[in-house]
């Protein structure tokens, strides 16, 4: 998003009487993923104190009363870290927001409201100068549906993907990126939500554009990525293609990326998906995300990412050993370890990929499935 990095490298975190550890997932993934970007945060309910102190991560970011008192940290931008019930914002953070922008700072937000339809808002980003950024609008380029342009690609994508939705596949794709980046890989990280295109300053908010153009945007957010020199690209999964809430979003994304390689990111101690159906195995999932690309490319799931939040630590090394004898695939938890074993095996699959067989991989593929 053309701006957005400039304008937000010293955030302050408007989470007014709803700070907390859990559900506020904008905030969280600031202090967790870009906290040298986070300058303070608000809540008046909260003792002043660090964010480690109070939520339990975040260092020493001070949670702070006030704009007023926000603003001694000098921040150039505030961030809108929570979403109240409807994604509207209540009068009394408008009233705030408003009183950011007269000061001069940058506005963020991914909320489901988009400000700039405001028009106190809008006029007020007109008379100070300062940017709104609506993470959830989507530009008029990517309404476009999808060209094919993945079949002329020499750039290297990876996509995260799930056996549910939650399951970790933002992280798993910042984590990734982040490993590529510190190899020195010329690498681009696009997000498909508020917080993943927060983090990354590129992408497109897929649960805002019609069913037409969700694989056209994520191809063309690609297709600028290569424009500008990236040769590895990383795209944050959504939801799940079993998922009987969110498939659309997932197999839009899925097909707008045609990835070479999947990281499969799974929940290890969920069983059953909110609503109470059995969620596929891991290997059911490796098996159907395979088969679905191989009418298009011989695309591999490469490795997997685990959500282990909810096991000890006899219980994972279980399940990893367990998964790696029956798959013989790599699976770590990218919160608990680096992402290096994951990025080991996808430059090591690259050196023998090829994108020539897919007629054979769909018939190899299909014996497999389920």
């Amino acid at each position: 998003m053309v701006g957005l990095q400039a304008h937000s490298q010293r955030m302050v975190l408007l989470a007014e009487g709803r700070l907390s550890s859990i559900g506020l997932r904008m905030v969280i993934a600031a202090l967790l993923y870009v906290p040298d970007r986070i300058v303070a945060v608000i809540d008046s309910t909260k003792e002043r104190q660090t964010a480690q102190e109070g939520i339990g991560f975040g260092g020493d970011t001070p949670i702070v009363h006030s704009l007023e008192e926000a603003m001694e940290y000098e921040p150039d931008s505030i961030l809108i870290g929570i979403t109240p019930l409807g994604g509207r914002i209540p009068d009394t953070w408008r009233e705030i927001i408003v009183n950011a922008m007269d000061t001069g700072l940058h506005v963020v937000s991914g909320l489901q409201q988009i400000l700039m339809k405001d028009e106190l808002i809008r006029a007020k980003s007109a008379e100070k100068g300062v940017q709104v950024y609506d993470l959830k609008t989507v530009p008029h380029s990517h309404l476009i549906r999808a060209q094919g342009s993945w079949q002329l690609r020499a750039a290297k994508t990876i996509l995260t993907v799930g056996t549910d939705a939650n399951t970790g596949k933002m992280t798993a794709a910042i984590r990734i990126y982040e490993e590529l980046k510190a190899r020195g890989k010329k690498v681009a990280l696009i997000g498909t939500g508020p917080t993943g295109i927060l983090i990354s300053g590129r992408g497109v908010t897929v649960e805002s554009i019609g069913a037409d153009f969700v694989t056209g945007a994520i191809e063309y957010e690609i297709d600028k990525a290569i424009n500008e020199g990236y040769d590895h690209i990383v795209v944050e999964g959504q939801g799940a293609i079993t998922h009987c809430g969110n498939s659309p979003v997932s197999l839009g994304i899925l097909h707008g990326t045609m990835p070479d390689a999947m990281i499969l990111c799974h929940h290890a101690a969920r069983e059953k998906d909110i609503y109470g159906l059995k969620l596929p195995t891991v290997a059911q999932s490796i098996a159907l995300h395979e088969h679905i690309m191989a009418p298009f490319k011989a695309s591999k799931v490469v490795g997997i990412a685990l959500n282990t939040m909810d096991l000890g630590k006899d219980e994972v090394a279980k399940l990893t050993e367990t998964l790696q004898s029956e798959l013989q695939l790599n699976a770590i938890d990218p919160m608990r370890h680096s992402a290096k074993l994951l990025v080991d095996d996808l430059e090591r699959y690259y050196e023998t990929y090829k994108n020539d067989n897919r007629g054979q991989q769909f018939i190899k593929v299909y014996d497999r499935i389920f």
